[in-house]
């Protein structure tokens, strides 16, 4: 073999081996520039195009709000990218609704945005004689009805205190045990430390405030053992029957 010929190969494989070097030199260089580019294009995609845009809304968890209440109120912004909705300003514009306690909104993608409603759930019926409030276990009145339901206990409320009241009664009936709870009829309340049950054939619970009402509770499931037709446990270390039989 020539002198000539080894040279020539001998400057064939020293050229490629200063490709390999430049291209390993740019392979990092073409990748960042790959990736710049696909965040570029990811981050168009999220916040610029109209291809993952908002185009509805699904809502969950509803029973007595009607669906279109919610995103009447929600006022999802159709049309603008799905990544750039403010989820909790559409989240607190529906906890407006009196009868919503909670809402959650999440994006649902492609297209769409979720809101999953938590609606109050009364716990008791107040009146003032006239007309019927529903109010939850926070003591928020949330919706006004034409008349009593059957399976909540009513309560009488009257005086200028009536929101503070209201929130002593629900805190009363929420004390009391489930069977209890049960044969009470009404609740009577002036004020907020003027409480009282109704129960069956007259015979009356004087609660006092809402303080101590688990202990009041305790009190007066063994009071009940007798029976009377008054049972003041207002002040639960000094329980007071009258109209006790013998």
């Amino acid at each position: 073999m020539s002198p000539n010929a080894d040279l020539a190969r001998a400057q064939q494989r020293f050229a490629r081996r200063q490709r390999l070097v430049r291209w390993k030199g740019w392979l990092p260089w073409a990748a960042g520039g790959v990736l710049v580019l696909l965040g570029a294009i990811t981050v168009w995609l999220f916040y610029s195009s109209s291809a993952l845009a908002v185009e509805g809304v699904r809502v969950t968890g509803i029973e007595t709000v009607p669906e279109a209440t919610v995103t009447q109120v929600a006022a999802a912004p159709l049309g603008t990218p799905l990544a750039k909705v403010d989820l909790p300003a559409i989240a607190e514009r529906v906890r407006t609704i009196q009868a919503v306690a909670d809402a959650q909104v999440t994006r649902a993608w492609p297209n769409h945005l979720e809101i999953v409603v938590t609606e109050r759930v009364p716990v008791v019926v107040v009146t003032d004689g006239s007309r019927f409030e529903l109010v939850d276990a926070t003591g928020v009145s949330f919706k006004t009805v034409p008349t009593r339901p059957d399976n909540l206990p009513e309560a009488l409320v009257v005086g200028s205190r009536r929101d503070v009241t209201i929130r002593s009664v629900v805190t009363v009936s929420a004390a009391l045990p489930v069977a209890l709870r049960s044969e009470v009829r009404s609740i009577s309340a002036g004020s907020p430390d003027s409480i009282t049950l109704n129960l069956g054939d007259g015979v009356k619970v004087v609660w006092g405030g809402s303080d101590d009402s688990a202990r009041k509770a305790e009190v007066l499931s063994v009071l009940m053992r007798r029976q009377a037709k008054v049972y003041d446990v207002s002040a639960p270390d000094l329980p007071v029957t009258k109209g006790e039989k013998r």
